[in-house]
């Protein structure tokens, strides 16, 4: 397993703003979608590239585009990560998207519910799975079960801004090829399956708690 740890200033300065206890739903979405942006900057530097003639309106030059963009499927972990898939695709405008509604039940052992999968074809693609939080990793375990059963990816990746130790482990023993991009590493995840400190139910805060 890769770990890319992304510790620098602007992703940082983001993430703390995020924790911060009463944080406007607006404002929480907003500093999300930004750090779906800083990240892709980061794992753009591990696509492959291509130099091409570009004809401007003056001369014929040089210039390089992102060949691997268009082999990128983006998959969205409702609801939480909307936000998130909002700030890669502004950076990936050519990815493919696909789409899992996935829910972890409030108490022990956690079961994780999939009501709802809709993903391009994976075979040969670039696989980025987008959740803000890897906690107790049961429901990003039984995600990438879903879509390692779909077929066989190019690369998988996870997109999580904030991770715990417990749930690196988990994934570390079930997908141990998979890379991980995150902005911190938590060390504790409470009985009640959130991460400390953390920054609370990143779905809940961005839209509204559920009745």
């Amino acid at each position: 397993m890769e770990i890319n740890l992304l510790d620098h200033l602007p992703i940082q300065d983001r993430v703390t703003r995020l924790r911060r206890s009463g944080i406007k739903g607006s404002d929480f979405r907003t500093f999300m979608i930004e750090i779906g942006m800083f990240m892709s900057y980061e794992f753009a530097k591990t696509l492959e590239k291509e130099v091409i003639s570009v004809k401007t309106p003056l001369a014929v030059t040089e210039g390089e585009i992102i060949k691997d963009e268009p082999s990128i499927i983006v998959v969205n972990v409702l609801r939480a990560a909307v936000p998130l898939v909002e700030g890669i695709i502004r950076i990936f405008n050519e990815a493919e998207c696909g789409l899992i509604g996935a829910w972890r039940e409030e108490t022990p052992p956690f079961k994780v519910n999939m009501n709802y999968t809709k993903i391009p074809d994976i075979n040969g693609k670039i696989v980025l799975i987008a959740d803000p939080m890897l906690a107790t990793g049961h429901t990003l375990k039984e995600i990438l079960n879903k879509i390692k059963s779909m077929g066989n990816p190019k690369r998988m990746v996870l997109f999580n801004v904030i991770s715990s130790r417990e749930g690196i482990d988990k994934l570390q023993k079930s997908h141990p090829e998979i890379e991980i991009y995150t902005c911190a590493i938590d060390n504790e995840v409470n009985d009640d399956g959130y991460i400390v400190p953390g920054l609370g139910d990143a779905g809940d805060i961005s839209f509204g708690k559920p009745i």
